[in-house]
């Protein structure tokens, strides 16, 4: 195969594994069809406020100072004396797209959004907005759009500022909040003298929602810890206490308006957020209002974190969610169909109302997760051919039935406490049925592409045998040979062309699939070179070969096991700093052996180094990028001199030792 060829058909096979990826594991997981469900009793609530304080820690909110006074008095006062509290734990990636998608969906975020930049939804989505009767929503042009955007009908109302508001380097981006709360006070006043937009306000299912961007912001750009901070947070505190203040004037106290508040992520000591730190993923909830529960006194309780002693809330009992299980519990209080792509579970124990009521809101949480899972199992089964189906035998039909028969029956006769965890166990395993129907294709495409990529490996190692050894001889294979082989393997093709066209599906299952057929063809071709290889290595002294191996394992697992542990590395570099001194190598070039054992041993300190700095050193990323130029600049000319120099095959054996250790030392660095 020509060069060219070789490296277009490289080029090609790498693109089609890296596309693979996203249809093996950042496919939409969100079916669409589902009947939605609603709890048949009247709801606590005719109104839910959401306030979302984007970037809030757990710790910066419930936390005392060293006056043992609360960075925000009026939420302290509340989860004391008048709701429930606790922390929302979220999912990477700790972001505020993905986290308001399961705060107002109830569904960790469609992974397939990475593809967009977390920007744009892929596919829609139902939500708690999309569900109200009317929505109202102040803050970013980031986040409010996307709900808007994916709601039926004209009842979700977005009201943004600019972007270009949202600077991060400013001095003070509490603004953004504070311009948030002034226009929520000027649109309920100006409701007044505007006789439909007050009806509208005075109806039942409506959302009021807040997005507050300026404590991410100043986080960003000051650090959690930093005085700007923690008075963005005193500021919301005095903001929300304002609203909730206001609202009940508006209403005349009626004792129907629900208030949450949470956050969407939180973020490190220094300013970042989207990966899985406890910093960014323990998230505020405080909940009060209409149907919320008082705060439960208790004697002891116990959480891994260790931290209620701090925050001096040992007494107050704790209620932590999942952050999906937020959306549930916003339908729950206001009497709306559950989103129909939430897979969130509704945390009772913040629900003051019936155990009748509760009964009837699990049950329909229960009914909305199955419901997914039905049309899962429905459209999996439709593209499987009946004989290789296999159902997910937890929760066939006969079982779901026999579900949601019995958990009718308990309420039925008032045994609500069966009834729930009944309808716990059917969400658990919906839950379970869902993953499995998702997955379903996963060790499929994931050994064709495996396929792919070991025949893509072996075919670039006899390429490289064959071309720069002479450790192969030449042997014509016959055309009738050649042509048996080219049927057999035009045969396997069209086998799995058909297995695929009968089962209707996608087309890029196709590529995935036929793509190891053409790379093993090309590997038989050159089964002559396998067989010299195999010849020459069982030449060789079984303590060679075998520590050959042991080597090659070591290397491999040395790789592995830095994706797990960084430090790893180290003793794969220090190995090679070595490995020339050991071999002969020492002997026949010692100046470039030198630079080569110095240079391994210095880059062997890098992954001892942090992740992430807790400060940005432009100068240094600067000048790493210029000694990397300067040093491919140096090789590359050292090379094109060496050209004519390496006449004789030991010094050519030398200088390919290098070149291939310099390419071996490359994988270590990309995997940092």
């Amino acid at each position: 195969m020509d060069i060219p060829v070789f490296i277009l058909a490289g080029l090609l096979v790498h693109f089609v594994f890296l596309v693979s990826i996203f249809d093996i594991y950042f496919s939409s997981p969100l079916v669409h069809g589902m009947t939605p469900q609603q709890t048949p009793l009247p709801p606590p609530a005719k109104r839910l406020v959401l306030f979302v304080a984007d970037g809030l820690r757990a710790d910066s909110l419930y936390e005392l100072d060293g006056n043992n006074t609360s960075h925000a008095p009026y939420l302290r006062a509340i989860l004391e004396n008048n709701g429930s509290w606790g922390i929302s734990h979220t999912r990477v990636p700790t972001e505020s797209r993905p986290g308001h998608v399961a705060l107002i969906a109830g569904f960790y975020e469609d992974v397939s959004a990475v593809a967009k930049g977390w920007k744009e939804n892929p596919v829609e989505f139902d939500s708690v907005f999309n569900e109200s009767k009317y929505t109202w929503s102040w803050g970013s042009p980031d986040i409010l759009p996307m709900f808007a955007k994916g709601a039926t009908g004209d009842h979700v109302y977005t009201f943004c500022y600019t972007a270009e508001s949202e600077d991060f380097g400013a001095q003070d981006a509490s603004k953004l909040d504070t311009w948030v709360f002034d226009h929520v006070k000027s649109f309920f006043n100006s409701s007044r003298s505007n006789q439909t937009l007050f009806s509208a306000l005075n109806e039942e299912k409506v959302v009021l929602f807040m997005h507050l961007l300026g404590i991410d912001t100043n986080g960003h750009a000051h650090r959690p810890n930093s005085r700007e901070y923690k008075e963005n947070i005193r500021k919301v505190d005095e903001g929300v206490k304002e609203i909730a203040s206001m609202l009940e004037s508006f209403y005349g106290n009626d004792g129907k308006t629900a208030f949450i508040l949470t956050s969407d992520h939180g973020m490190t000591d220094w300013g970042s957020h989207g990966a899985g730190h406890p910093s960014e993923t323990l998230t505020p909830l405080i909940v009060w209002g209409a149907g919320v529960n008082y705060p439960q006194q208790v004697t002891s309780q116990f959480f891994e974190d260790n931290v209620l002693k701090e925050w001096k809330l040992e007494n107050l009992k704790r209620l932590d969610v999942n952050q999906a299980d937020i959306a549930p519990l916003m339908a729950s209080l206001i009497g709306v169909p559950f989103p129909l792509n939430s897979v969130g579970t509704l945390p009772l124990e913040y629900l003051n109302n019936s155990a009748h009521f509760k009964a009837e809101s699990m049950f329909t949480n229960a009914a909305q997760v199955l419901e997914q899972f039905k049309v899962k199992m429905n459209q999996k089964k439709a593209t499987t051919l009946s004989f290789l189906f296999t159902p997910f035998k937890p929760l066939s039909d006969s079982e779901q039935i026999n579900f949601l028969k019995k958990t009718r029956l308990y309420i039925q006769q008032q045994k609500y406490d069966e009834a729930v965890s009944l309808c716990k166990t059917l969400i658990n395993l919906a839950l379970e049925g869902l993953s499995y129907y998702h997955t379903y294709d996963r060790l499929f495409l994931g050994l064709s592409i495996a396929m792919g990529f070991v025949g893509w490996t072996t075919y670039v190692i006899l390429v490289i045998v064959k071309t720069h050894t002479n450790l192969t001889k030449t042997v014509q294979s016959s055309d009738k040979e050649s042509a048996a082989l080219l049927y057999g393997f035009t045969f396997v093709g069209m086998m799995i062309t058909f297995f695929l066209l009968i089962q209707t599906s996608p087309w890029t299952y196709y590529i995935y699939c036929l793509l190891p057929v053409p790379v093993w063809y090309a590997v038989m071709r050159e089964l002559h070179v396998i067989q010299n290889l195999a010849a020459n290595l069982w030449s060789l002294p079984i303590s060679q070969s075998l520590g050959f191996i042991l080597i090659s394992i070591l290397g491999i697992e040395i790789l592995v096991f830095s994706f797990f542990y960084r430090a790893t590395l180290t003793v794969g570099l220090l190995v090679f700093a070595g490995w020339p001194v050991i071999t002969q190598l020492w002997v026949q070039a010692k100046t470039t052996t030198l630079i080569w054992t110095v240079l391994c041993a210095l880059l062997a300190v890098f992954p001892l180094m942090p992740v992430v700095g807790r400060e940005p050193n432009i100068p240094l990323v600067i000048a790493a990028g210029l000694l990397t130029l300067l040093i491919s600049g140096f090789s590359l000319a050292s090379s094109c001199k060496s050209e004519n120099k390496y006449r004789n095959n030991e010094d050519m054996k030398v200088h390919f030792y290098q070149l291939n250790l310099g390419e071996e030392v490359l994988v270590p660095v990309l995997s940092i």
